[in-house]
């Protein structure tokens, strides 16, 4: 069939995939500027939460993860193959959207969809490594290394934002609190408070820190120690703190005091646990190598057409010119073409 009278063609499904990012970017610019609109007309603050984003943000994430699989597969396999496939990860999703196996509907969504669409960057790239030019090869490797990193960084955004857990208790000293839902349970160990910095109006110094030290149990077993502080700055007149924060492979805990009381024996303490928060973190090192490779590759490129042009005759330097309106593929077996016709050339000489 011919490819003006189908539907599903690399042209149309690229420009879905554009018109996806743009709602996409619609939607999370407008939450970010509405709490900067609302405060500059009308002075209330406002912040919009995670939830927020999630709730809006969902459906047109996983159409777009959808249609970018779809424009892995279309070259290589046929407009029907490719539609089957993506309904076929539509139905899925469905499917587990209705069963729940993982209990919560974001991941239920999500991950049959973000595992199709690792299964066509593997295959893409197992295809790649076919090609006779190791050239191509890598550069393709490079753009697909990048496409990995991003599923791996919407599946750990998705997981970690949904499956977080969170709670906060009031503690006194040596007494060990334990959290609704979590594994983990805190005992302060220590806590002593004093004034720090230069002297400011009445107060001997600029501010007022209280230091907690505590133990960390895991399953009701010792796990891992810290220290907060909970810190209250007169010059500025505001209250802060710092967090304790321990980053393991499957996820990460913070600490962080929410309140102390005056005579500084008693602190509420607050503790979330986000797990698989390493897929955000592994999805943008795995970006940044598949960049690398690029560069390297475009590097490459670009020493290979001066070398071409400048060195070559005007009969060759034309040819290169006339790869402006071929495709990169097209216009790089040309380059190696000639480079090899040249080398021929010297070696007869």
């Amino acid at each position: 069939m011919d490819d003006t009278k189908q539907i599903v063609t690399t042209r149309n499904i690229m420009l879905a995939t554009v018109l996806t990012f743009v709602l996409l970017s619609v939607l999370l610019t407008i939450g970010m500027l509405t709490p900067l609109i609302a405060r500059l007309t009308s002075g209330v603050e406002m912040s919009m939460d995670s939830q927020y984003f999630n709730n809006r943000s969902a459906l047109p994430t996983a159409l777009l993860v959808v249609l970018l699989t779809m424009c892995l597969f279309i070259g290589y396999l046929r407009s029907k193959n490719t539609s089957i496939i993506a309904g076929a990860a539509i139905v899925v999703s469905i499917l587990f959207a209705v069963i729940s196996p993982f209990k919560n509907t974001p991941i239920d969504v999500t991950v049959p969809v973000i595992a199709i669409a690792l299964v066509a960057v593997l295959y893409k790239m197992v295809r790649m490594v076919d090609r006779q030019s190791t050239f191509k090869t890598m550069r393709g490797i490079g753009a697909h290394i990048i496409h990995l990193g991003i599923l791996l960084i919407l599946l750990g955004v998705v997981v970690s934002t949904n499956v977080k857990v969170e709670d906060s208790t009031v503690l006194s000293l040596d007494q060990i609190g334990s959290f609704e839902n979590h594994k983990y349970s805190i005992k302060i160990t220590e806590m002593t408070s004093g004034y720090e910095g230069i002297p400011f109006q009445e107060n001997p110094g600029s501010s007022y820190v209280t230091n907690i030290d505590f133990d960390v149990y895991k399953n009701n077993n010792y796990f891992d120690s810290g220290r907060v502080k909970y810190i209250t700055d007169f010059k500025w007149g505001q209250t802060y703190t710092t967090t304790y924060i321990h980053r393991g492979l499957l996820e990460e805990v913070f600490v962080a005091p929410r309140a102390v009381d005056e005579a500084g024996s008693r602190a509420n303490l607050f503790v979330r646990v986000v797990p698989f928060i390493r897929f955000v973190w592994s999805g943008i090192y795995i970006m940044a190598i598949g960049i690398v490779i690029i560069g390297i590759t475009e590097y490459i490129k670009a020493g290979r057409k001066f070398k071409l042009e400048t060195s070559g005759s005007g009969k060759t330097v034309q040819k290169a010119k006339r790869n402006a309106v071929e495709s990169d593929e097209e216009y790089e077996d040309r380059l190696e073409r000639e480079l090899a016709k040249q080398k021929t050339r010297r070696g007869k000489d």
